[in-house]
């Protein structure tokens, strides 16, 4: 019996450091990270990266597609579960383990070019008749904990751009890395709209739920740095955002 434990314990081990570990791995529609390009296939700057990692660690399981919602509810219930890409911010920081940072980013209220409507403060956009958000992410979670009762939610940031554009909502908000995307696959140009307040500052992860075994997720961080070092990382990164800078090294303090 004994004999047989310590197989079964050196079998487990060694698919652990194979990367043979069963992952559930899910993403949402949030160009340029993840996206489905003409031909159905997923794609984007993200998913390049997350496969890369996944040759030098030896993983195997498919990237899902999901909405937000669904995907963060599997990742705050299920084991063994990443979901990409989530802000890392001080309500989140203890709530997941975290892969990267994989991109950094500004999220600011976009207005229409031509609107006059001028905001200073969080205060002024309380004030505002709608604000189109993403349903159960972190601009939805940051502005409600502010106080903002005048949000309006969505399951995909392309409606949000129609809202905007439709005067359906006065402002909107969104990551200045996802503006363009957006604007394009809404049928319109990112000239279209122009950003009036800046409100938060993040960086961009793949988030593991807690009950992912902390060794895969060094790995898969192991694997991360090791593209930085090599200079694909860059190359991925450059490829989308060819003017932005590489994202720094993680916050982890807040």
């Amino acid at each position: 019996m004994k004999k047989l434990a310590l197989y079964f314990t050196a079998a487990f081990l060694f698919i652990l450091s194979s990367g043979a570990y069963s992952l559930n791995i899910y993403c949402e529609d949030d160009a340029p990270f993840q996206f489905k390009g003409p031909d159905g296939k997923l794609t984007g700057m993200v998913v390049e990266m997350v496969s890369e990692v996944q040759k030098r660690v030896g993983n195997t399981d498919p990237i899902q597609m999901v909405p937000w919602a669904r995907g963060l509810r599997s990742l705050d219930s299920e084991p063994d579960t990443l979901l990409f890409t989530m802000s890392r911010t001080e309500d989140r920081n203890d709530l997941y383990q975290w892969i990267g940072p994989v991109a950094q980013s500004d999220y600011a209220f976009y207005v229409k070019a031509d609107s006059k409507i001028s905001i200073a403060s969080l205060e002024d956009a309380k004030k505002i008749a709608s604000i189109g958000v993403y349903r159960d992410d972190v601009r939805d979670k940051f502005l409600t904990k502010a106080g903002f009762n005048n949000l309006d939610r969505t399951n995909d940031n392309v409606s949000n751009f129609k809202k905007l554009m439709s005067d359906r909502v006065s402002m909107y908000a969104s990551g200045g890395n996802a503006i363009a995307n957006d604007a394009e696959r809404a049928g319109y140009k990112s000239a279209d709209v122009k950003p009036v307040y800046v409100f938060l500052k993040t960086q961009s992860f793949i988030a593991a739920s807690r009950k992912t075994d902390p060794s895969v997720v060094a790995k898969w961080n192991s694997a991360m740095e090791a593209m930085k070092k090599d200079g694909s990382f860059g190359t991925i990164f450059k490829k989308y955002y060819p003017n932005s800078p590489l994202p720094g090294p993680a916050i982890t303090h807040f």
